[in-house]
């Protein structure tokens, strides 16, 4: 184990890509996921055929300081989605990589499921990890002991501790035992009514780090199920 998993001198790096069915002023020619790939981090059916009428390409590229991460990676988002709007675009996050399926007015740091995927690769094993918190310059998260029938209950615990962990990040170490409430899931699943969820009920979890994988490894102290929702 280390005291802090990411040394203070990364600079995170985002890049997305612009896909519009016209040519603009310039072109990067860096080739674009594959359509297994964008499927498999859950790009939609409706954005996968929108994409395929639109081959023409331009990037977006911001490195960052880890400390102004956060922002740089949200106006990335944001400045590709108006380019998007503009030309009747698709935009791929390629850190994902993911068609990101919102529009520019709905950029949220708050709604954590907006920065990273679910893969489930690994849920007969009962563990779940996340795709896309490299781009803050975060570790990936697996959450261990996962409940395969209940899994949902667990990746929403997972928004909730990802909506803190943008916030706090890189001010506070995750390392250790937090505290994840009702209202910090219902930020991060993007609930419009969070701000009004209460948050007495919650639950804790530990999180460790392994330097060997670079990860950040979470356990439940107990069942989601029975601490965040029960009658």
């Amino acid at each position: 184990m280390t005291a802090r998993p990411v040394p203070l001198d990364v600079e995170p790096t985002v890049m997305y890509a612009v896909m519009t069915p016209e040519p603009l002023e310039s072109e990067d020619l860096i080739p674009p996921p594959s359509p297994e790939l964008l499927r498999h981090y859950g790009s939609s059916e409706v954005a996968m055929r929108r994409l395929r009428s639109r081959q023409h390409q331009r990037l977006i590229l911001r490195q960052t300081s880890l400390e102004d991460a956060a922002f740089a990676i949200r106006d990335a988002r944001i400045d590709a989605l108006l380019l998007a709007e503009e030309h009747d675009g698709v935009v791929i996050d390629l850190s994902i990589p993911r068609v990101v399926e919102s529009r520019s007015d709905e950029v949220s740091l708050a709604h954590a499921t907006q920065w990273y995927t679910v893969d489930y690769e690994a849920l007969g094993d009962g563990r779940v990890r996340t795709v896309g918190l490299m781009s803050f310059g975060l570790p990936e998260i697996v959450v261990d002991g996962v409940d395969e029938s209940a899994h949902a209950m667990y990746t929403a615990v997972l928004a909730g501790l990802v909506h803190r962990l943008l916030a706090e990040w890189p001010a506070n170490d995750p390392v250790g035992r937090a505290t994840v409430t009702l209202r910090d899931i219902a930020y991060g699943l993007g609930d419009a009514e969070a701000a009004s969820t209460p948050k007495g009920r919650s639950i804790d979890v530990e999180i460790a780090y392994d330097a060997d994988d670079h990860l950040l490894v979470v356990t439940l102290d107990g069942n989601p199920a029975e601490a965040l929702f029960a009658p």
